[in-house]
């Protein structure tokens, strides 16, 4: 049995990625199952979705703590925790990235494929420019480097479960096949640590229930953000009101009362630029 599991943002349609895996699966003669987990639904959160190949019926009906294989549809993921956990040594973490895939940030006995899927994605018009749907680029990708499914019964499963653009989406899972990088576990190159998405202070014991007592500010929520704030201070008045109106107190003043974007802790909900009265806030896309 492969048990893969994908980690993306609402909109980039890694739960239809794992269903449609599943469905080029049991088009190639296997036997799959697929399923994803909802938390926060809603655009640019993390999702997380599974799925299961195998030659005989599959019988579990848990999720994956243990994958042969993760998937990151977003790179910025990368950064929060949890993403690679129960990732084996000689098992493959594949990631939508520009990056060389020996200087992905994971352990060095992982095996590590990248492929530039958001280009891919961009140049055949699927999505748009600031969220381009990646999914069928990752998967052709994912079947260059497992061999978990054919690239001919992928195409098929496209034209059968793709009904918007399926002719652009074949030509992405093509390119995202031809254009995979990997890097084998044996010369991967050791990175520094993952930061952990969230932070509390040694000791802190939180209440039960839906309600904590701590500021948002002991949280990391970087790993949330697609979009960041960008502040023209030379327009900037010192209102204050980005300040006042940051949900997760992401914003600070400097001793100048000019305000300055924590981004460990913004996540790019957009509520300061919106609040702000002269306009001096642009929210820009997440190089």
């Amino acid at each position: 049995m492969i048990e893969i599991r994908f980690h993306g943002r609402g909109g980039q349609g890694a739960v239809v990625a794992s269903e449609l895996l599943a469905q080029a699966a049991f088009l190639d003669g296997k036997h799959p199952q697929s399923f994803p987990f909802f938390g926060v639904e809603r655009r640019g959160a993390p999702v997380t979705a599974f799925c299961r190949l195998d030659d005989r019926a599959v019988r579990l009906r848990t999720s994956i703590t243990r994958p042969d294989i993760v998937v990151v549809l977003e790179p910025g993921l990368l950064r929060a925790g949890g993403v690679m956990d129960g990732l084996p040594p000689g098992g493959l973490l594949l990631v939508n990235s520009r990056d060389d895939p020996a200087r992905l940030p994971a352990p060095p006995e992982v095996r590590r494929a990248s492929v530039d899927a958001t280009a891919i994605a961009v140049a055949h018009g699927l999505g748009t420019p600031m969220l381009p749907i990646v999914n069928t680029a990752v998967l052709g990708a994912l079947a260059a480097a497992s061999g978990a499914v054919r690239l001919d019964a992928l195409e098929r499963a496209i034209d059968r479960f793709v009904p918007a653009r399926p002719a652009q989406n074949r030509a992405a899972a093509r390119d995202g096949f031809g254009a995979v990088r990997l890097a084998p576990a044996e010369v991967a190159v050791r990175a520094p640590p993952v930061r952990a998405g969230r932070t509390l202070r040694a000791g802190l014991e939180l209440p039960d229930g839906p309600l904590a007592v701590v500021s948002s500010a002991t949280i990391a929520t970087s790993a949330w953000r697609t979009m960041r704030p960008e502040i023209d201070l030379g327009r900037c008045t010192r209102c204050n009101f980005c300040w006042k109106f940051c949900p997760d107190d992401a914003i600070e003043l400097n001793a100048e009362g000019y305000p300055v974007v924590r981004l460990e802790h913004c996540k790019g909900c957009g509520i300061c630029a919106v609040e702000c009265p002269p306009g001096t806030i642009a929210m820009v896309a997440e190089g």
